[in-house]
């Protein structure tokens, strides 16, 4: 499985920065300040702060799960050709996504903009 498949996309992570999700993960997306190309982004593991990076944390399917509540459930849609379901008694709202850690971030983001939990 690529690494791409179990973190979080760029798109996801940079949201979940913006609601001041903690910034700690084992990857993290990271490109050089100043760069002409907004698709520059590389994945890194312990990426140390420096100050001509932007740096956004890349969470992992665990690390996600960590800050779900623990009434979640995540599975593959049996009908959606693979797809990942999220789902929380806290909502009868439910997420998919064709990675798990995005359909996981997905959850995570409704439930801080909700303001449902904190993390």
């Amino acid at each position: 499985m690529k690494l791409e498949e179990q973190i979080v996309s760029l798109e996801l992570a940079k949201k979940l920065k913006e609601l001041n999700v903690k910034q700690e993960s084992y990857f993290h997306w990271y490109r050089y300040d100043g760069s002409s190309n907004a698709n520059e982004f590389k994945i890194g593991r312990a990426v140390t702060p420096a100050s001509n990076l932007e740096i956004t944390s890349a969470f992992t399917v665990a690390e996600l799960g960590e800050m779900l509540p623990h009434d979640c459930r995540t599975r593959r849609s049996v009908d959606e050709k693979g797809k990942w379901l999220v789902d929380t008694l806290r909502s009868d709202r439910f997420f998919r996504a064709a990675t798990e850690a995005d359909a996981r971030a997905k959850m995570l983001i409704y439930l801080l903009e909700k303001k449902l939990i904190e993390v």
